[in-house]
């Protein structure tokens, strides 16, 4: 996490997930009208370490119960055409990630929704 980069006290655990939240609202509003939610995120750290239960059920909240660590593209399991659960990409653990990882999951994430709007 950033701030144990500059050696600052660690934050209250949830502030991150709190800025989350209000960053995926405001996707989800944007992108109400489509069928897909092209959102990735990652993050790293103590805070989302296995026995970190607060913290990771914040997260599943946050994602409609859907499971982390998981690529969701297009919205799902809805029963009309204005009524669908959009389940983000949230990748979150303790081990810090490598550019190669993310390159591959945010990669599959833009070649998708270029599809959806292309095609």
């Amino acid at each position: 996490m950033i701030y144990e980069k500059r050696r600052e006290n660690k934050q209250a655990t949830g502030n991150t997930i709190e800025r989350l939240g209000k960053n995926l609202t405001g996707i989800k509003a944007m992108l109400n009208h489509e069928k897909i939610t092209p959102f990735v995120c990652f993050g790293w750290g103590c805070d989302f370490a296995s026995n970190e239960k607060t913290v990771l059920a914040k997260l599943n909240v946050l994602n409609e119960f859907y499971y982390l660590n998981k690529t969701y593209i297009f919205k799902t399991d809805g029963n009309s055409d204005h009524n669908y659960f959009s389940p983000v990409s949230m990748y979150f653990r303790e081990e810090k990630w490598e550019v190669d990882e993310m390159y591959a999951i945010m990669k599959e994430i833009a070649e998708t929704s270029l599809r959806y709007y292309i095609f």
